[in-house]
């Protein structure tokens, strides 16, 4: 007997799949013994497995030339070639193979482009710290003292050595002093800063200080002293003898004194 569509009653042939006329599916297979059975079948006569089918799903246009329409796949039915994968339902075979068990995602590997960056930061600590050992050696010892740096904050007394100045500075007199009627202006010289006095009187007891307070005393620490000395002496007698020295201190506090030397004032004042 002729079969026919049960949608449209077009003639089919046994085992075809899905109408010529309207593209309804007229078969399916059965996923377990996959044996052809007709879209109402709920199960299979062969084996029993459960197909769940229903109603032969009608759609609204064929391919050229009568072939099977672009459809969804039913029940048990294969995606066509070019279609995406569709959810499995009953009795369909997943098209791509098993689904794989959800992993988390790999952790990223660190840059390798920091290792550059850490092995010159290692050779830079081990070059510091060779340094610093080097530094502890007596010659280490050594080159620290002479740039003035690190060192410890104790002091080894037994090494140490203060010197202490005693030595008062030199006098010479480079010049006999320069004389008038009732003044006269002394030089001298001494070999180091130092401060400038001079005691002056008619007799060798002296009794004057010009000026009363040493000048330039470096001893005070206002000022740096000076190595050439004058002091101009005022209010002399006319023709007069005058006794005198000099006195000249340094900055530890030295006192050198010279000898007595002597001078007369003018008797007038040259015409």
């Amino acid at each position: 007997m002729q079969q026919r569509c049960p949608n449209c009653g077009s003639p089919v042939v046994p085992g075809q799949r899905f109408c010529g006329g309207c593209g309804a599916q007229l078969s399916l297979s059965c996923p377990q013994c996959r044996i052809t059975v007709s879209p109402g079948t709920r199960f299979c006569p062969n084996c029993g497995a459960t197909l769940g089918g229903g109603p032969a799903q009608q759609t609204g246009w064929g391919p050229p030339g009568g072939g099977p329409p672009h459809q969804q796949p039913g029940w048990g039915q294969q995606p066509g070639p070019g279609m995406p994968p569709q959810q499995q339902g009953w009795g369909q075979q997943p098209g791509y193979g098993p689904q794989q068990p959800w992993a988390p995602p790999a952790p990223k590997s660190q840059s390798s482009s920091s290792r550059p960056f850490l092995v010159l930061l290692l050779f830079i600590l081990l070059i510091g710290m060779g340094v610093l050992a080097y530094l502890k050696t007596p010659l280490g010892g050594t080159i620290n003292s002479m740039l003035g740096i690190g060192g410890s904050s104790t002091s080894d007394n037994t090494n140490t050595t203060t010197t202490t100045d005693t030595t008062p500075p030199v006098i010479t007199f480079p010049a006999q002093p320069n004389v008038s009627v009732t003044s006269a202006s002394i030089f001298w010289h001494t070999d180091k800063f130092s401060s400038t006095q001079v005691e002056y009187g008619p007799s060798s007891g002296y009794g004057s200080l010009q000026p009363a307070t040493p000048a330039d005393d470096p001893a005070t620490g206002q000022s740096l002293g000076v190595i050439d000395h004058s002091v101009v002496l005022t209010g002399l007698q006319p023709n007069t003898t005058y006794h005198y020295r000099v006195k000249s201190k340094d900055k530890a506090g030295n006192l050198a004194v010279s000898g007595d030397k002597t001078f007369i004032t003018l008797a007038s004042e040259p015409t």
